[in-house]
């Protein structure tokens, strides 16, 4: 990976891989999981919305202790991770979104 990667995409990739590796026993895996990776493909496909980052800061968290393996809390961790060091790229899809009138 380099600068020109977006880290939206990677974070989706990620994301995507725990989606798919979840045993779908409880709901915030199943469920939150999957909700995540749809609003990261909307912010990806720059349609998303301001309140989708709120949502990110707030939902992995509160599904994070309500999981039952450690791969499911650890699902959340490339949210987290990416929004912490790369907001800007979040803010900048969504700023192109609101631009264009989504």
């Amino acid at each position: 990976m380099d600068e020109d990667d977006s880290m939206v995409d990677i974070t989706k990739f990620y994301l995507g891989f725990c989606v798919d590796e979840s045993c779908g026993k409880c709901a915030p895996c199943r469920i939150g999981g999957t909700q995540m990776l749809r609003i990261l493909a909307r912010i990806a496909e720059k349609k998303g919305v301001p309140e989708d980052l709120e949502n990110f800061r707030k939902f992995p968290r509160r599904c994070r202790r309500r999981r039952f393996a450690a791969s499911g809390r650890n699902g959340p961790n490339p949210v987290l991770s990416t929004l912490r060091y790369f907001e800007k790229e979040y803010r900048a899809l969504i700023q192109e979104a609101q631009s264009a009138g989504v």
